[in-house]
Formats: C-alpha cells, sequence, structure tokens
C-alpha cells in the first residue's frame, strides 16, 4: 500500500452560499454512489443464482448471517459512515484550521 494522502490540500471548494450545503451535498453523492453499486451487487447476485436455480429471492430473504459475516458487515458499515462523514469533518477540521490562524 502506498502513502497517498486520504485528502486534497489547498482550500475546500465552495460551489453553494452556505458551506453546510456543499458538506450535504457530498455526502448524498457518496451515498448515492455506495448504494448504487450495492444494488447493481445485490440485483446481479440474485438473478445469477435464480438462473442457476440453485437459490430463489426467497431463501436470500431467509438468510440469516453467521459471527464473521456480521463482523464484516459491522466493519463495511462503519467504512461507509466514515466516508459519510468526511465531508463534515473535514470542513470542521478546516474551520480549526482556520481560526488558529
Amino acid at each position: 500500500m502506498t502513502d497517498a494522502p486520504t485528502r486534497a490540500k489547498g482550500p475546500l471548494p465552495q460551489y453553494f452560499d452556505d458551506p453546510a450545503i456543499d458538506q450535504l451535498h457530498s455526502a448524498l453523492l457518496a451515498l448515492a454512489a455506495e448504494l448504487s453499486v450495492a444494488y447493481d451487487r445485490i440485483d446481479t447476485l440474485e438473478r445469477m443464482l435464480e438462473r442457476k436455480g440453485t437459490l430463489s429471492r426467497a431463501e436470500i430473504d431467509r438468510f440469516e448471517p453467521d459471527e464473521p459475516a456480521l463482523q464484516e458487515r459491522a466493519a463495511r458499515r462503519e467504512a461507509l459512515v466514515a466516508r459519510l462523514l468526511r465531508p463534515f469533518r473535514d470542513y470542521r477540521e478546516h474551520l480549526i484550521e482556520r481560526a488558529k490562524k
């Protein structure tokens, strides 16, 4: 893995008059992208499994994940939340840095 920075350097772009709207917009777009990919993957999985005749959507609905799966899902949710909240955290840090000057 490289040591690439996780945030862009320089001033934060602002598209709306209120910076809070920019933060909400960024979070909304990140969420929409995540959900779009997730829904596509779920749809692909369901369709492929139904074609093969090995699994139905009802069986998927009744599926109960085991402990390792629950832990993986929790980690994935935490990462998603971190990405969604990043614009807010970045803006707060930007305000703190600006206040120190």
